[in-house]
């Protein structure tokens, strides 16, 4: 067993179970914190959104979306969860620690593999990466995106030796595959790295090694064309549950080939909405700010170029700062784009660190033209590191202040990065509430009575709710909503919000709302024509 063990690990390129298991650990362990800390309620946006998805447990509604969804994520959590059941929120309290686990684990295999680094400062990758508020800002919901960029970190190394080896060439076709079908930003970074290997073996004019490259991530790519293709002529289908539910139409992305693209100047959805440039800029900057500003001067001072962390860096800087130079015509979710910076970052700085912490001289110029005044001594490096790891521990552990806002961010960071993990669409200590309130309108509603669901409750009363009651989503318009509503016919309608303001979501209850009961912060509220009783 143990020789099966050593063969297994030199072939992944690693010296040892010992490395391995201590990178999986560090990830694991310290993700593991915010989630003991927040016990029993969930942390995470998107979390309520998967807790729905493996409790109704369908992977696809129909045919097409094999291609045109990333499906890895449920397909693996619905069959767990068909075997545990309980509470969905168990169950992702323990995929999250794996998850980012997996992705520590991922960026040591990618240093020692890809960039041949020893195992000490591979192990250091995985501890710098897994500190960063941009790695924990991804695991605090993005589960799916997590579980993409997990496979991705894999797959990658394999594009070293697509030309040389057969068994190589078969590893990164079937991962590239999982890759595809795991999260739609892990495939667009992989075909980003994969041109830019393809590109330099045709610079150096090694023409075989670039059409194995290609011919390697091609299974890959037609799958994404026939997503292209279903996204361009969706199928048309009904969806089971959903049928009452109202969603709003987005403005300012769009559509057709060019799906992946937004118009910030006019983009207007759950997340973005910018009244100008300036805005627009003010929200780019401070973000890059929060995520980077203590990382970046040791990434500029480790910076170094390999083929394929070129291509994957150039992908995520467009995607991160492109708003700023074309905003009428960028990719979607700059803000994204910009957290996945922290995997290439987290190479680059660690190579500054071992640079610095080498260097027979008292300071290290970064390798930047027109940057190379600024210097890096191992104290002021061994403090901006000491200073990120820390502002990362207080995101990941501190509470919000009563239960409005964290000691982490400026307001125009919140809409991407939450001010404190300890959160999810709602404060913690309004959870229980929250629950209850939805539990109650779920006696009292009808096949008369139409329930308004904002963006951070929606499925939260999906979960609560009965699935024969009418939902109504809205994100800002809740004149929108109530008009959907009163065209299906629905005199009795139900809102939940909070009785006092937190500053979240912007939301203020209209005054044709009555207050039928409260439930701490929470109240239920009804359209004023129908003020019932408790």
């Amino acid at each position: 067993m143990k020789s099966r063990v050593s063969s297994l690990l030199s072939r992944f390129n690693v010296s040892g179970w010992r490395s391995v298991g201590l990178a999986f650990l560090v990830g694991f362990v310290i993700r593991l914190v915010p989630e003991l800390l927040s016990y029993p309620n969930p942390i995470g946006f998107d979390t309520i959104y998967y807790a729905w998805t493996i409790k109704n447990g369908v992977i696809w509604n129909n045919w097409s979306q094999v291609f045109s969804t990333t499906w890895l994520f449920s397909a693996i959590l619905v069959p767990v969860y068909s075997l545990v059941h309980g509470n969905p929120f168990l169950l992702l309290k323990a995929v999250a620690p794996l998850l980012f686990g997996l992705n520590a684990l991922g960026v040591y295999f990618f240093a020692r593999k890809a960039l041949s680094w020893t195992d000490k400062k591979a192990l250091l990758c995985s501890l710098v990466f897994s500190l960063q508020i941009a790695a924990l800002a991804i695991s605090w919901g993005l589960y799916r995106n997590l579980l993409g960029m997990a496979v991705l970190l894999f797959t990658l190394p394999f594009l070293k030796d697509v030309s040389k080896s057969w068994k190589a060439f078969s590893i990164f076709v079937g991962l590239s595959i999982l890759v595809v079908f795991s999260h739609e930003y892990a495939e667009i970074a992989l075909f980003a790295a994969a041109f830019a290997v393809a590109l330099r073996n045709l610079a150096n004019r090694v023409i075989t090694k670039a059409l194995r490259v290609m011919g390697a991530v091609a299974p890959a790519l037609g799958l994404f064309l026939v997503r292209v293709f279903l996204t361009v002529f969706p199928v048309s289908y009904s969806v089971s549950g959903l049928d009452y539910i109202w969603t709003y139409q987005p403005v300012g992305h769009y559509t057709g080939v060019f799906f992946f693209f937004t118009n910030y100047l006019q983009v207007s959805d759950s997340v973005q909405f910018y009244s100008s440039y300036l805005a627009l800029f003010s929200n780019v900057a401070s973000l890059f700010v929060l995520l980077f500003l203590f990382l970046l001067p040791i990434v500029l001072i480790g910076f170094f170029r390999n083929s394929i962390l070129d291509g994957w860096v150039g992908l995520l800087l467009v995607g991160a700062l492109g708003a700023l130079i074309l905003p009428w015509f960028a990719l979607d979710e700059w803000s994204r784009w910009m957290l996945m910076l922290v995997y290439p970052f987290t190479f680059y700085a660690v190579n500054g660190v071992t640079r610095v912490a080498h260097s027979d001289i008292a300071s290290v110029s970064l390798r930047c033209r027109g940057l190379k005044w600024l210097n890096g001594s191992k104290i002021a490096v061994a403090g901006l590191l000491i200073v990120s790891f820390c502002l990362g521990s207080v995101f990941m552990a501190c509470p919000l202040v009563n239960g409005q806002s964290g000691l982490v961010g400026l307001p125009t960071t919140y809409a991407y990065v939450p001010s404190s993990m300890q959160s999810n669409t709602l404060p913690l200590i309004d959870v229980n509430n929250a629950v209850d309130a939805l539990q109650w309108v779920n006696t009292k509603m009808t096949g008369n009575s139409a329930f308004l669901a904002q963006n951070s409750f929606l499925w939260w009363s999906l979960l609560c709710l009965n699935d024969t009651h009418a939902i109504f989503y809205f994100d800002s318009n809740i004149s929108a909503a109530i008009s959907s509503a009163s065209t299906h016919g629905f005199n009795e309608i139900y809102f939940v919000w909070w009785n006092t303001n937190i500053g979240w979501y912007g939301i203020t209850v209209p005054s044709y709302f009555v207050s039928l009961k409260n439930f701490g912060r929470i109240s239920v509220y009804a359209y004023s024509g129908n003020a019932y009783g408790n």
